[in-house]
């Protein structure tokens, strides 16, 4: 027996039967019932079950598996191009970490000219609490707060300052008036309706004068609770206009020294309404999160319904902290997160160590998202969802269909075409083209690759490339039988003439395919993916395993006719 025969015959068995064993996870993907994956989310062992075969499986795209669309937006105003580049890159980087650490499979992350970025989740179920996690700036400080003296100073600026520029709208009460009146006399000057602050709320005016005449004289810390010391409080309702202040060039008299932040929590008044405390901080950052290594989520010992967020510092960041914490001994010091603070606890004493733990109201959810966007860092700029679509699992469930049902219906076409008209090495044709469609799936589960609507598109593409080298092979084969050689001879021949002219086509549609691989993006991708793949496999289909089936079907070297 041939050798060389039976090496390309064992190189097609080993092939074929690891091709089989690598969509093994996805077969059993399939058989998964909803109600096992809805299960799994209170069974940790047969989540863990369920996730090792997920990740073997043929990952789908989201057109076939439903999750969320977002184009981010990356404001850039006010920087140079070089900037722009550089802030488009680390927010490209750091969108990517979060994304990874969140846990979807297969991702697409990709910039999209200067300012933009597409994210595509497929499978997503949580969309809010991504858009929470990817569009969050994650700016970490730590300020130490300002002074009562300072403080009160500043309080005194902001209401000199908006007693000019406020000014009560029509359906406040008489008594506004009066007491802009006596405030004007008193040596203030009003400056007319100032339109980017919210009108105060006229009923509340209406129903007190005495509200009334203090929102006047003092507009700013008339919307201040006191409490003990080192905060306010402000009430909920009042929470707009007190940003609007805050965010008003007006604001600018403040100076250098103090800055007003909110608290990130709403905290119960005595009232029985709602609220949030702002802290007065100093403007000056004692501690940036650029200096944090590590962040997790960890169980409130204190509180065990509560959870925490610990974290690690660099050393030179770990030596910075001590340093301030040390001469502050006494002292308040906020814990910031993208302008909002979360805690402000008193320094006890010097904190050498170069961690911390920030407390509060955690969820588990919370604590972890709160470590997974401290662990990847914070956004170089700002970045808003300039658009947003979200692809339901029905309609992935429906294009899976659809696009099956298409590729099975072009695949049974063909199968019959080749049986019939050239009989049995027709069929020899269409056991090629199902292995060769059995290895193209098993390459796309190997190397995680994704597949979509358009690479079902590649799929029914490389069917058809893949018999159309079977038809030039049989042609070639019949030819020259009708030159009356024999079998055996006609089918090397056959196939030494057909070889180079299916290379040519194919390496020529390589090319192409690799280009838009490489280049592509979006639906674009997920077809050169699977044409791609799909070429090389067919030409091993067709020159290799097909004629490894023939040669064997025509080794006895007496056999004078073939089916053709």
């Amino acid at each position: 027996m041939n050798r060389s025969l039976q090496i390309r015959t064992g190189l097609c068995l080993v092939i074929v039967l690891f091709s089989v064993y690598l969509l093994w996870p996805t077969y059993k993907a399939t058989t998964i019932s909803k109600a096992e994956r809805e299960r799994a989310e209170t069974d940790p062992a047969l989540k863990a079950e369920i996730a090792a075969v997920d990740a073997k499986a043929i990952r789908r795209g989201l057109d076939l598996q439903g999750g969320m669309y977002l184009v981010l937006e990356i404001d850039t105003e006010g920087m140079t191009a070089d900037q722009a580049h550089d802030a488009r890159a680390r927010v490209l980087e750091i969108i990517t970490n979060r994304v990874n650490q969140f846990g979807v499979s297969e991702p697409v992350i990709q910039a999209i000219g200067d300012r933009r970025i597409i994210v595509q989740l497929p499978g997503l179920q949580d969309a809010e609490r991504a858009k929470g996690l990817i569009g969050s700036t994650a700016r970490l400080e730590f300020r130490l707060l300002q002074s009562p003296e300072v403080v009160q100073a500043a309080v005194a600026k902001l209401d000199e300052t908006f007693r000019k520029v406020t000014v009560p709208d029509s359906t406040a009460s008489a008594a506004a008036s009066e007491a802009i009146e006596t405030a004007a006399a008193d040596g203030d000057t009003a400056a007319g309706p100032y339109a980017e602050l919210p009108d105060p709320d006229a009923a509340d005016l209406a129903e007190d004068p005495a509200l009334d005449e203090q929102r006047a004289r003092n507009p700013f810390s008339s919307y201040l609770i006191p409490t003990p010391w080192p905060y306010f409080m402000v009430q909920e309702k009042d929470v707009a206009r007190i940003e609007a202040m805050l965010a008003a060039p007006e604001a600018k008299v403040l100076g250098r020294d103090i800055e007003f932040q909110l608290g990130m929590d709403v905290e119960p008044l005595q009232d029985g309404t709602m609220g949030r405390f702002l802290y007065p901080v100093e403007s000056t950052v004692a501690l940036a999160g650029d200096r944090l290594t590590n962040a997790r989520e960890r169980p409130d010992p204190d509180t065990p319904a509560n959870w925490t967020v610990s974290f690690e510092i660099d050393r030179k960041g770990a030596h910075q902290f001590a340093k301030v914490t040390g001469d502050n001994v006494g002292e308040f010091l906020a814990i910031s997160l993208d302008g909002r603070v979360k805690s402000a606890p008193r320094i006890n004493s010097r904190i050498p160590g170069g961690s911390g733990v920030i407390e509060g109201t955690f969820t588990a959810a919370q604590a972890a998202d709160l470590a997974l966007l401290l662990r990847a860092g914070a956004l170089p700029a700002d970045v808003r969802i300039a658009e947003e679509r979200t692809v339901g699992p029905s309609l992935g469930s429906d294009s899976i269909r659809q696009g099956l049902r298409a590729a099975m219906i072009g695949a049974i076409v063909v199968v019959i075409f080749m049986a019939i008209y050239y009989r049995f090495c027709g069929l020899i044709a269409d056991i090629a083209l199902a292995c060769n469609i059995l290895i193209l799936m098993a390459v796309l589960a190997q190397f995680g690759l994704v597949l979509t609507l358009p690479g079902l598109a590649g799929v029914a593409l490389t069917m058809g490339m893949a018999v159309d080298a079977n038809v030039l092979i049989n042609e070639r084969i019949r030819e020259e039988l009708r030159k009356a050689k024999t079998v055996r001879a006609a089918v090397q021949t056959g196939y030494q003439n057909a070889m180079r002219t299916i290379l040519d086509a194919n390496v020529t549609t390589l090319i192409v395919g690799l280009v838009l691989w490489n280049f592509g993006t979006g639906p674009i991708l997920g077809f050169a993916v699977t044409m791609s793949i799909g070429i090389v496999t067919s030409v091993f289909a067709a020159l290799v395993l097909a004629r490894v089936i023939i040669e064997w079907a025509t080794r006895d070297p007496a056999k004078q006719t073939l089916s053709i």
